[in-house]
């Protein structure tokens, strides 16, 4: 590891504390230099702009997303169940914040990076729907007659616009918790019933 990658690791963490504390349109590169322990000039050698700034930011975000997909593969339902918590944990753990609202402001700010992250965030949420009736299946827990390109199409319709869902862009409901509900929701809607222990 060189001198340099944690500089750039302390910047992203920097950027992503102040665009969540107090906005990206309110948050400088000198702010970001302060609260990284860097100069302004580090700051533009990793991110030639703010929008450069921002890109890495949501590339670190989706990173987050694809672990869960590439740690999902091959897993049983209740392992990727541990997958998902450890998806919202990660998510939550970013800084404090609302993380829905940052996506908004992105979204509106930046509207080529926020495709470019939600493009990221899509594949990676398709591949954990994929690997999840894979998993069902191999378990034999997948309940029959379901048509499996409506549950995805409700799958991803549910859960990739669920950031964009205003309702949840003003409360502070913690990542975790929404993962956790999600995944309740779609195991008991796709999946037979278990056994009353």
């Amino acid at each position: 590891m060189t001198t340099e990658q944690p500089s750039q690791e302390r910047i992203l963490q920097a950027a992503v504390k102040l665009f969540l504390e107090q906005s990206v349109r309110k948050t400088s590169a000198e702010e970001v230099a302060f609260q990284a322990g860097v100069t302004r000039v580090t700051v533009y050698r990793y991110f030639t702009d703010k929008k450069g700034l921002v890109r890495a930011v949501c590339s670190r975000i989706a990173s987050i997303f694809q672990r869960a997909a590439d740690d999902s593969r091959g897993r049983s339902i209740d392992e990727i169940d541990v997958c998902l918590n450890r998806l919202g944990t990660e998510l939550g753990a970013l800084a404090p914040g609302n993380l829905f609202a940052l996506f908004d402001e992105i979204h509106r700010l930046y509207p080529e990076v926020y495709e470019e992250f939600r493009a990221a965030r899509e594949t990676a949420i398709d591949a954990i729907f994929q690997q999840s009736l894979a998993a069902a299946k191999r378990d034999g827990s997948l309940r029959k007659g379901l048509n499996q390109e409506v549950v995805r199409a409700i799958f991803l319709s549910g859960v990739v616009r669920l950031i964009e869902t205003p309702s949840l862009i003003s409360p502070d409901v913690a990542p975790a918790e929404i993962v956790a509900t999600v995944t309740m929701v779609f195991r008991h809607g796709i999946l037979k019933d278990k056994p009353a222990e």
